[in-house]
């Protein structure tokens, strides 16, 4: 007998197609396995943020059981025939939550301790074809102070998608009667999107992104190997966004295109590629038919940016800037040719409007990767931005992070300081 009972179709059946996005995930999960271990944590995301209030615990386990049975991506079952993959949604699911006790003698050692269970709990190789790909903890560090923890895997979600469903929870801690969206379900999306990539609408915009992804040369990841290799490495900075808004300003966009052109840069220079392609995961975010769903955010739009050393910076903004507009149109099949290495997730946790005074504060979760995927998060601030920077040690070393962090601090101080710099130039500042 079944430990779950499964939803069906219309014709009866319970498995499901697996979309294209998450397929891309799972043989990327694989292809880590392989490479690093099993137990090297694969490709779980997870969210963690220190909880300064009082918390019910009753109260927070029933609202994250509405949640995860609100969202059939939170319930989801692999199966594999064969060379094939399918899916299953559990019909309901007896959510129960864990709270864990952090041990040491001071607030310090005891947060020490609570961040080392959170990683391991993190790091924790999912069993994707018997469990829900998704988990949710509690942390005790001492009285009214805890750790809140979600995780997922990557092939039923993204970073962005743990903003949403962090915001959720608290939207429904909050207040328990929140109705919740009714907008299409994952599965609803899945079939949508099969649906559309067969239809002449979605082969046109396929051969926008074959012609726009053609002779496109994958980035040797290797030579980000700089340096020792480690377990992983995952970082967070904090920098004044004071010039980024001010670049933003004169050259008519955003602070979202002036990361984009400095993260593009930097990888142009680390990896001695004058052709880069960056997977934008908080593109989806305007597809409000599934705000609910949390699968759907995993499908990024991809950025292509070619340079030369005499190209102007502020040109390669501007050129970015209507790139990515462009592109947008052709939002709905972008993920088809799959050419992502590095990925951008911008305010990947927005506080809502339930949120903002609570005192919350983000909390970095070491983690263990195996995919061959690197991402770089954004977390927006009135004066200052977060960094985060994920990626498997064994490939994006500590060194190389550091680099590339560095790298970006460059070009936006020199955008910053002369408008008409030059690639070269930003070259030149880095052998400097």
């Amino acid at each position: 007998m079944e430990k779950y009972k499964f939803l069906q179709n219309e014709a009866g059946d319970i498995e499901y197609p697996v979309g294209i996005r998450q397929l891309a995930f799972i043989r990327a999960d694989l292809n880590g396995r392989e490479k690093y271990g099993q137990d090297s944590g694969v490709a779980n995301v997870g969210s963690g943020i220190r909880l300064r209030i009082p918390i019910d615990y009753k109260r927070l386990e029933k609202v994250i059981g509405r949640i995860i049975n609100e969202n059939d991506a939170l319930r989801l079952i692999l199966v594999q025939h064969g060379d094939t993959y399918k899916q299953k949604v559990i019909e309901h699911y007896p959510y129960k939550l864990d709270v864990y006790e952090a041990e040491g003698k001071t607030k310090d050692d005891r947060l020490k301790n609570a961040v080392e269970i959170a990683s391991r709990e993190v790091n924790t190789v999912i069993d994707w074809f018997n469990e829900p790909s998704c988990r949710f903890f509690l942390v005790k560090i001492g009285w009214n102070d805890h750790i809140f923890v979600w995780m997922a895997h990557h092939w039923i979600g993204d970073g962005s998608t743990t903003g949403l469903i962090m915001d959720k929870i608290f939207r429904y801690y909050t207040d328990p009667n929140t109705k919740c969206e009714e907008t299409g379900t994952y599965m609803d999306f899945i079939q949508e999107e099969y649906d559309f990539l067969a239809s002449e609408q979605g082969k046109k915009q396929l051969e926008y992104w074959k012609k726009e992804t053609d002779g496109y040369q994958m980035l040797d990841i290797t030579k980000a190997a700089i340096g020792e290799r480690g377990a992983g490495y995952d970082h967070t900075f904090k920098i004044d966004r004071t010039a980024i808004d001010r670049i933003a300003a004169a050259n008519n966009t955003t602070p979202f295109n002036v990361i984009l052109l400095a993260y593009h840069i930097g990888l142009s220079f680390l990896l001695d590629s004058k052709d880069t392609i960056i997977g934008v995961t908080s593109a989806n975010r305007t597809d409000k038919r599934y705000f609910r769903t949390m699968g759907y955010i995993a499908h990024p739009l991809q950025h292509r940016m070619k340079i030369s050393d005499k190209d102007m910076l502020s040109d390669l903004l501007t050129s970015s800037k209507n790139k990515f507009s462009e592109n947008m149109t052709y939002l709905r099949s972008s993920h088809y040719y799959d050419r992502m290495q590095f990925c951008l997730t911008y305010q990947n946790f927005v506080a809502g409007s339930k949120t903002k005074n609570m005192k919350l504060d983000k909390v970095s979760i070491p983690t263990k990767r195996s995919v061959e995927q690197f991402f770089l998060l954004v977390f927006e601030g009135e004066k200052e931005l977060t960094l985060g920077t994920s990626g498997s040690g064994q490939v994006f070393t500590e060194a190389f992070q550091l680099s590339l962090l560095k790298l970006f601090e460059d070009v936006i101080t020199l955008l910053d300081t002369d408008p008409s710099a030059s690639v070269e130039d930003a070259a030149k500042k880095q052998k400097a």
